[in-house]
Parts: C-alpha cells; structure tokens; sequence
C-alpha cells in the first residue's frame, strides 16, 4: 500500500512539473488591436450574455496627469539618494539604488518600477501620513482624459458596467458623472464588498487597494494579499465578466495572485490583456497568460484604445455636450442665490428677515462683475424705475449679453408692460442664442398670453420643445404653458393633461405648473379632490405668491364653497401683491357675491384702472360687476354698459369663470329685465358666440361704446 502510494505521488509530482514547464516555455496569443475591436463588437452585439470588466492600472490614469508606479518609484528614489548618498556625482542613482542601500531585499535597478509598494514603504516608513498626503496632492484636481470619457459611456450605455481597479483616483467616477449624468457604486474598502453582485443596476467600481482617502494599501503587505471579502466578491464577478486589462502591469500579489489561483473555468472567458507597444508585459503576465489561455494586445496607450472603441461603439464627441451641461448647472446655481435673494427681502405680514443674511447677500451682490451682476443688482432693487435704469446700464455694457436681455424683457412684461419693447428684445435675444430654449419659452408665454398671437406662440413651444433641452426646469415649464394654450385656447384637453402630468414628472417642484394643472383638474376634468391637493402643495411650496393665492381662493369659492378660507386667501393675497388685476376683480366678484355692496364697490373701483390696462376679460369682469352695482344702487348703469360694449365688440381670449353665485344673489335685487339682461352679459363674457344675442334687448342697444380711458362719472 505504501509503495503504491508513493509511486503515485511521484507520477502525479512528475506530471506537474512537466506541465509548469510546459506553460513556462509557452506564449501566450497575441491579436492584433483590429482583431480585438472586432472582437469587442461582435460579443456586444451578438452574445448578450457575455459582457467585459474592465481591469485599470496606473497606466490608465497617465492621461489624465497622474503619474505612473514607474514615475513614481523614480522620484521617491531620486529623493532617497538625495536624503542618503553625500557624494551623488561619485556615486550616481543606479549604481546606489541597490538592495543593500534600500533595504529592499532583492531589489534591482533595472526591474525598479516592478518594486513599487517596497520603494514607497522605504520612503516614506517614518511617516505613512505623509505618503497619504503626497498620493493625494498629486491626484487632486486631476481632470478625466478622453479615455476616461469613452469608458463612462461604454459603462453606462452597455452591459460592461464594471470597472476593478488597483488605482486610488476618482477619475472613473468623475467620468461617469462629468460624461454620462450617473453616479457609480464605489467600493473603496474590503467592508463594502458585500454589496457586490454581478448583476447592478448601476455602474461598479471595484477599488481593491482601497479608495484614497481611506489608507490605502501601498506597501509591500498591503498589496501581497486582498483584503477580506476581495476574494470571494471578485470570484464571483469574474465567473460573469471577461477582463479586458489596460495599463495594469500585474506587480501587485493581491490580484495577480488571485488570478493565477482561478482555474480557466472559473473565468468567464479569456483574459484580454492590451499592453503598451514597445514594452510587452514581464514575465509573471506571461505565464498566467499562457496558464489561463489568455489574449495580449498591443495598444498605443488608454486614450487610444477608448478612441478606437468609441468609433466603434458610434458614440458621438461630447464637447457641445460637456458645454450645456456647465450652462445648465452654472443656470441652476444662479437660480439658486437668486431664490435666496428674494426669500431674504421683506414680505407684507411676514416676519423680519434676518438682518445678517441680508447683509450677506447685499455684499455678495456688490462684488459680483459681469452680467450676472447687473441682474443681480436690478433685481436687488425695489423701485420699479431704478430697477430699469439698471437694466438699461447693464445692457449697454453687455449689449450681446442674451441672458441679460431676456431677463429685462421678462421685468418689462410683468412689471412695466411695456410688451412691444420686451418682444423686440426676446427677438434680438434670439438672434444672439438661436437654439435658447428659454428665450423660445419667454417669448412664446408673451406671444400666447399677452399678444394673442397662439400659432406662433405655440409654434415656439414646440420648437423649443424639439430642442430637448437639458434643464428639467425649463423642459417642465415649456409642457406646463404648452398645456395651458392647448386647453384654453385649442380645446384639446386630453393632449393638455398629459403635458401637466410629464412636466410635474420633471419638475415636482414647480408651484406654477402645479396651479395650473389644478385649475385644469378642477374646471375640465371635475377632479376636485386632486385638485386641491395640487393647490395645497403648490401653497406650500410657495407661500408668498399671490397668483397661486388667489387661483386657490377662486378653487375654494367655486367648488368647495369654503367661503371663509377664500376670503383670507384673497385678503392676504391682495397683502402681497396690491396691485394683481386679476385679484382684486375676483375679489371684487366674491365680495358682491356675498352680498358686500360697499366692499364690492370699492374693490370695483381699485380694480378698473388696473385691469383696464390689458383690456382682457377681467375688465369686463369688473365692467359688468360696476353695472350691477350701479343698478343695485338705483343709479344709471349706462357708465358700466358702455364700456362693456367696448370690450365686447373689440373682443378678448375668453377664460373659464362662474357667475353663478353674483347673477343669484342678485336676482332678489335687480328687476326681472335686469336679471336678464346682466345673465346674457355674463354669457357673452364667457361665450363670444353669445354676444350677438344682446341684440335682443332693447336697452342694450341703445347703449353708446365708451373708451375704457375716459375717466368714470363721480359715484360710480
């Protein structure tokens, strides 16, 4: 038995040498770069089952400005020979560099850089910190290379979405950010493996010398042997991915090691080793090519190879890209300060805003230069007058300034109406930025709002729609306005209500979009619980707007019958914003309706001038409230009726509103001819087709047209 067994065992041991050297004496294959790009295309697209891991080394990271282990091994020990050789011209570095002087056993000058982990060990053995330190400094502010762009899409564009790596830098993860808008799950220590699956819904980055900034291991014990867990969450990624290894020169025992205890079948397919020319891989690289029956490649360098690939793949360049992107995060940043600006200024009946944050933001305004500046600055301003000075200096120190145009454009549509300045300059701001979804978006709200011109406004829309652009704000706002045109002008209420739906998808915050979808629920669609869920987060979301407000109290009157929540809504609405036309004629409406003459009259007579100005259905509105007034009161109603006439005859966009709560409460105090006449008055606001039925009553025609500017008789 024992015989046996030892002639066994030496047949077995015989066996094992003859294939060691077997292996030993073999080479590896070798592919051309054109064999291997066709290769990676064919498993893309024809063997959905079989995806690539990408293995990075120092040499990945060169590109970007981070230096090699080789540099590196040369400057530490440059540094050492200064620090320990007195006499460095009798005794130059490569002939001091020798294990004895180093005390790195078997060290030799010209396999240096092979000795990385034990020259960084030697230099810096009296302080581990300040070798963390050096690592850091030289990788901090390293910006992604090219390479690193192609890489981020490949991994978030295609299955091969994982990424192991002996480098501390962050440059995959910038790179998937920066490029391709997705953030990696990064495991940057052996205590986070347990969330490696071979299957991730995101990008992975498997940092097994650790992350930078949590002790790396870069000693000679760090890098022999992988840290718990290592080993087990690698096996099983590599039972799932094929490595393709690209500036990795395989002098780490950690990896290495695990990769040359791996049998073939335990990979899922042949390791791609791409190598730079010129320089093919040591020795240990080749025989575990050979053992596992792996690929070499010669490539030109990272860079290169991830150029080749993105011709392949069809990826487009991303400059222009890269481009918007920093406009769109430099928008949302101004639009951020400029949220604060306004939350720190005064509001009527809230409480006083902290003195220093004011402060703050005065001197921060102060010292900002450019045309961000002067915006700043005009909206710093509450006089209406000074705030246009401002803009108008401002622009003539950034005549082409489109950002700045638009935005003094926006201050003269809402504040000083001057509507055909602003639409010249939207004009001119477009002309400077022709594919400016913002401006398309400014210009469409004035052309469909105020101008009435809806072809061209909603002509703009979808252009700017088609743009795609990359701000979520601004795409939410274009669907929102679209919407608003398409169910009150077009009637197309079923389009309308998916674009309120998609643009709250892009942007849950958006208080407008929000109310408007709400009216929208509550006045088309009856969905009146919604609604007014709408209407609450909108308040919440914006306590100080007035329009949202008093869209609200409208909701409240109309629907819930909340009459006493209403009021407060309006009353505190007409706190912020005093002269809001549209408040004070529905205010007006629900103070008649209730049965406050005086108040209603008051309100009625705040309200003319102010809605008088755009000549819309608010000033019929309050046309005809003046009329019933005058009527209740027993005094000629000619005053009211003739500029309604006016309005009617001239016409106006037409809005849904109720009359329902005034024409009932004034049936008990108007005569019977009364009722009827103020009933059709009121349909033929809410119904042009409407206004031709008029002409059935007699006192309406004989009722003159007045122009709205001819001052009103005294008492009316």
């Amino acid at each position: 038995m024992r015989g046996g067994f030892l002639r066994g065992h030496g047949a077995f041991f015989r066996g094992w040498v003859v294939r060691k050297l077997r292996v030993m004496a073999g080479q590896p294959e070798k592919w051309t770069l054109d064999g291997f790009l066709s290769h990676f295309i064919e498993i893309e697209n024809n063997m959905r089952d079989r995806s690539f891991a990408f293995l990075l080394g120092a040499g990945a990271s060169k590109p970007s400005g981070i230096p090699t282990g080789a540099e590196l091994v040369e400057v530490w020990l440059n540094e050492l020979h200064e620090r320990h050789e007195p006499d460095r011209k009798a005794r130059p570095l490569e002939k001091w560099a020798t294990a004895d002087a180093l005390e790195i056993p078997k060290f030799e000058y010209s396999r240096r850089a092979t000795f990385y982990p034990q020259v960084f060990e030697r230099r810096f053995r009296d302080d581990r910190d300040a070798g963390y330190a050096y690592l850091e400094q030289i990788m901090e502010g390293a910006e992604p290379s090219f390479g690193y762009s192609v890489l981020a899409q490949i991994l978030v564009k295609t299955r091969h979405s994982i990424v192991i790596t002996t480098n501390f830098d962050d440059l995959v993860a910038d790179a998937l950010s920066m490029f391709a808008h997705k953030h990696p799950l990064v495991c940057g220590h052996e205590s986070l493996t347990g969330f490696i699956r071979p299957q991730m819904r995101r990008p992975l980055v498997a940092k097994i010398h650790r992350d930078l900034l949590l002790e790396p291991k870069n000693d000679s014990a760090g890098v022999s042997e992988l840290g718990e867990g290592w080993k087990e969450a690698l096996r099983k990624l590599l039972e799932h991915y094929v490595i393709i290894a690209i500036g990795y020169g395989g002098n780490d025992g950690s990896l290495m090691g695990l990769l040359e205890q791996i049998e073939p079948k335990g990979l899922a397919g042949k390791i791609l080793w791409c190598y730079r020319e010129g320089s093919g891989p040591d020795q240990r690289v080749l025989e575990l090519l050979t053992a596992k029956k792996g690929i070499m490649i010669p490539i030109a360098g990272f860079d290169e190879l991830m150029l080749l690939l993105n011709e392949k793949l069809g990826f487009p360049l991303q400059a222009d890209e890269i481009e918007k992107q920093a406009k769109v995060r430099a928008t949302v940043y101004r639009g951020s300060f400029e949220e604060i600006q306004e939350r720190v200024k005064p509001k009527p009946g809230a409480a006083e805003a902290k003195k220093e944050e004011s402060e703050a933001v005065a001197k921060l305004v102060e010292g900002q230069s450019g045309w961000w500046g002067w915006e700043l600055k005009a909206t710093s301003e509450s006089d209406p007058e000074k705030r246009e000075q401002i803009y108008r200096a401002g622009l003539k120190e950034f005549k082409d300034s489109c950002e700045l145009m638009c935005n003094f454009a926006n201050f003269l549509v809402s504040v000083r109406k001057k509507h055909d300045e602003a639409e010249e300059l939207y004009r001119r701001a477009l002309e400077l930025a022709p594919d400016s979804a913002l401006v398309m978006l400014n210009l469409a709200n004035l052309l469909n709002y105020v101008c009435k011109k809806h072809d061209e406004a909603e002509e703009f829309y979808r252009r700017a729609l088609g743009l795609q652009p990359s701000d979520a704000r601004v795409m939410g706002r274009l669907m929102g306005n679209l919407a608003n045109l398409l169910t009150n002008v077009r009637k197309k209420h079923d389009e309308a209500e998916q674009l309120y739906r998609r643009a709250l998808g892009l942007g849950p915050d958006e208080a407008h979009i929000m109310t408007n979808f709400a009216r929208f629920l509550a006045r088309v669609r009856n969905n009146h619980d919604e609604a007014e869920e709408l209407y609450t987060r909108a308040l919440k979301l914006a306590p100080y707007d007035a329009d949202i407000m008093g869209s609200f109290a409208n909701f409240l009157t109309m629907f819930r019958k909340n009459y006493d929540e209403a009021e407060k809504l309006y009353r505190r609405a007409l706190e912020l914003a005093p002269e809001s036309a549209v408040n004070t004629a529905n205010f007006t409406s629900f103070n008649l309706a209730r049965g406050k003459i005086l108040e209603a009259k008051e309100m009625a007579g705040r309200a003319w001038p102010l809605c008088a100005k755009d000549r819309g259905q608010a000033a019929a509105e309050v046309a005809l409230y003046r009329g019933i007034i005058s009527r209740i009161e027993q005094r000629d109603d000619t005053p009211a009726l003739g500029r309604l006439k006016t309005m009617l005859v001239k016409g106006f966009q037409r809005q849904e509103w109720s009359f329902d709560d005034l024409l009932a409460m004034a049936t008990d105090k108007l005569s019977a001819d009364d009722n009827r006449l103020y009933a059709a008055l009121a349909a033929a606001i809410l119904d042009v087709d409407k206004v031709a039925a008029l002409e059935e009553f007699p006192r309406w025609k004989t009722v003159e047209p007045i122009a709205l500017d001819v001052p009103w008789p005294d008492g009316q």
